[in-house]
């Protein structure tokens, strides 16, 4: 049985760990991940596999157990049998965003995406301080398929309007 959980708390020193022991100690696999730390909140989505000893009763106090130890949240959710099988995209590119912060550039990027029907499979932004004013980065993973050349056109055009530079990067496949 898998289990998609989203765990989010105070960021602190041993969050990973304690997950990990909780999931162990019902002999959980954790088989994939995302985590990262946001102005002092740490969060992580995890995909786990339960051996076939443990039921999801058992999964679901122990994450009681840890969240009443921790402080973490946690929401869990079981998966159905296509999303276990589904295979991930693959991103072929990374999109780099940077310039002068302002709302509306993740929007508009994304907008520009969803036009040619590039799939983005992961994004990380920051907004920053900088003696220039306040500074925006952006990272985009995508499935841009053969349309690179023409992700570079609209998101030349993007730039302009934005006033932010934004550089697409090919990927090699099995880079990543």
């Amino acid at each position: 049985m898998h289990i998609l959980l989203s765990i989010s708390g105070h960021e602190r020193t041993g969050i990973v760990r304690d997950v990990a022991e909780s999931l162990l100690n019902i002999h959980a696999n954790i088989e994939d991940s995302s985590m990262t730390a946001l102005r002092g909140r740490f969060t992580m989505m995890l995909i786990v596999n339960l051996d076939v000893n443990s039921s999801f009763g058992e999964l679901k106090a122990s994450l009681a157990e840890l969240e009443q130890r921790t402080g973490l949240t946690v929401q869990s959710q079981q998966l159905s049998e296509d999303e276990v099988s589904h295979v991930p995209l693959e991103p072929d590119c990374v999109i780099t965003v940077s310039g002068a912060d302002k709302a509306g550039i993740v929007h508009a990027v994304s907008d520009v995406l969803a036009g040619l029907d590039v799939s983005i499979v992961d994004v990380s932004t920051q907004a920053r301080e900088s003696e220039q004013g306040d500074m925006y980065m952006m990272a985009l993973e995508a499935v841009s398929g053969t349309h690179a050349d023409a992700v570079r056109e609209a998101l030349a055009k993007t730039s302009k309007e934005l006033g932010v530079d934004i550089q697409v990067h090919v990927l090699e496949s099995g880079i990543l």
